[in-house]
């Protein structure tokens, strides 16, 4: 330890990059398997490229490699833990006030003003600080190398493998399989109650061309990631704390659709999983909202300080400083999301394979932003703002845009499929966006229709719910035993 200890002190100052070592890993730790080692990598790179402009930065001001390594280390912790200093003020009722923008930014400023002063004027070396803080991070970095170590021995030993009970049908046909899933998309009861729309028909057209609706369906929850992955999984989530805005629920629902049910059963039956969906598949990643760093990364920074402030408040900078730019980029991401995942949905249909496919497309329509109305006119971005979402003559007119588009979808696929396919055109929960009071009910009553090749929709019935989509379809198309869950629904909080 002494050796140790020597060598630190006599060493040149590294805890700066070892903090953001220590935060990528505890991070990609904390939520190991869902973030993939590549993207915590890139992570990691940027970081520690911040790291190094920041030391650079100082020691032009300083011109002391000491004092400017501590100062830079200073901004990256105020980056990598601001959140939780934040949630911690909030949770002590006498201290909240503390918690304030007004109040947490101008003193951190002040901070760091003086912070400069201060090290513009000592001759210090801050070499117990350098061992201090190297020491820690070390011990801390190790932690999480054994905790990481020992989950990856752990995901290998336990495997879950509910596809034990599953006998392999050799003799069962195997078609293709889409998933189309319509994000908030409202069933006939919920669009005649509470926007006096008659939906029948589009209905009708989908009848006319072989499909059939299930009657009163009904998600299983309120919110995309959770009916997501308990659909797949074809079980519910357990252990949840029922929130849409918390971390380790978002993490739960991540990783329950990376390593669902559905998906394990697809794959030994031989099928081909093609992702063009808003998640990640393992292997796949989302094509959806293309940015500079990975999507799941967004579970390791989501407590930092840019990730705060840009969630709570950067939208009123934007709209106070009539950022253009900025605007329609953010507002119309879905819309190019939207594009994208239809025109590879439609790309993969020329593709020759000799195994079938399973194809989840997840398009983000009619679910807010209404991007057009009924004509198939766009709507300007500036009207696309928080005010918007709840305007019930705005989400119908998008509605019948929605329908068109999503009948052309189903009419390429059927046409293009070298054989008879089986579609699954459903929502993933019902309109939640009221103006008004409405019973919790309606935010479930949702879209489920589908196409089999055979017609046989025996085991389909009134009021089934997302939970048992795949265990219906999986004992109709493979003579499965797949116990089916209780149609029960979750009321959760945003």
């Amino acid at each position: 330890m002494n050796r140790f200890l020597h060598y630190i002190k006599n060493s040149k100052a590294v805890y700066l990059h070892l903090l953001s070592v220590f935060f990528v890993l505890h991070g990609y730790t904390e939520n190991f398997p869902i973030i993939s080692a590549r993207d915590a990598g890139l992570l990691l790179l940027v970081y520690l490229g911040v790291g190094l402009v920041l030391y650079g930065l100082a020691w032009l001001i300083l011109r002391k490699p000491a004092g400017a390594h501590l100062y830079a280390t200073g901004l990256m912790a105020v980056q990598f833990f601001f959140g939780a200093c934040i949630d911690f003020l909030r949770g002590l009722p006498p201290l909240s006030f503390l918690s304030s923008y007004s109040i947490i930014l101008p003193f951190i400023t002040v901070l760091l003003i003086i912070g400069l002063i201060l090290l513009k004027r000592t001759k210090r070396l801050f070499t117990r600080t350098k061992v201090y803080l190297t020491t820690l991070l070390v011990i801390l970095i190790l932690a999480d190398a054994v905790q990481l170590g020992y989950k990856r021995m752990n995901s290998r030993t336990k495997q879950v493998t509910q596809t034990g009970n599953i006998k392999i049908c050799t003799d069962c046909p195997k078609p293709d399989i889409y998933l189309l899933l319509a994000d908030g998309y409202p069933g006939l009861s919920s669009l005649q109650d509470n926007f006096n729309f008659d939906n029948t028909p589009f209905l009708d057209s989908l009848r006319s061309r072989g499909f059939f609706i299930v009657d009163s369906s009904r998600s299983n929850y309120n919110f995309t990631p959770f009916s997501v992955s308990s659909m797949l999984d074809m079980n519910f989530l357990t252990g949840i704390k029922g929130f849409n805005s918390n971390k380790e629920d978002m993490a739960l629902c991540y990783k329950t659709i990376k390593n669902s049910q559905t998906f394990r059963i697809l794959s030994a039956y031989g099928y081909s999983l093609y992702n063009y969906s808003i998640f990640d598949f393992t292997g796949q990643p989302s094509l959806a909202k293309p940015t500079f760093l990975p999507n799941r990364t967004t579970l390791i920074t989501a407590q930092t300080f840019t990730s705060r402030i840009e969630k709570e408040i950067g939208h009123h900078l934007v709209t106070t400083l009539h950022l253009e730019r900025f605007i329609r980029f953010v507002r119309m991401q879905d819309l190019e999301n939207n594009t994208r995942l239809m025109k590879e949905t439609r790309r993969q249909l020329t593709e020759k394979n000799n195994t079938p496919k399973f194809v989840y497309t997840h398009l983000v329509m009619p679910h807010y932003p209404y991007y057009y109305d009924s004509s198939g006119n766009a709507i300007s971005y500036e009207v696309l703002d928080e005010r918007h979402h709840s305007n019930k003559k705005a989400f119908i007119s998008y509605l019948h845009y929605s329908n068109r588009q999503l009948l052309k979808l189903v009419d390429d696929i059927r046409q293009q499929s070298a054989r008879p396919p089986v579609i699954l055109l459903m929502s993933d929960h019902g309109f939640r966006e009221f103006p008004e009071h409405v019973s919790p009910a309606y935010y479930f009553n949702n879209l489920n229709t589908l196409i089999l090749p055979d017609s046989n929709y025996s085991r389909f019935y009134k009021g089934m719910s997302n939970i048992n989509q795949f265990s219906t379809l999986f004992n109709t198309l493979f003579d499965q035993q797949l116990p089916l869950q209780k149609d029960s629904t979750s009321v959760l909080q945003d």
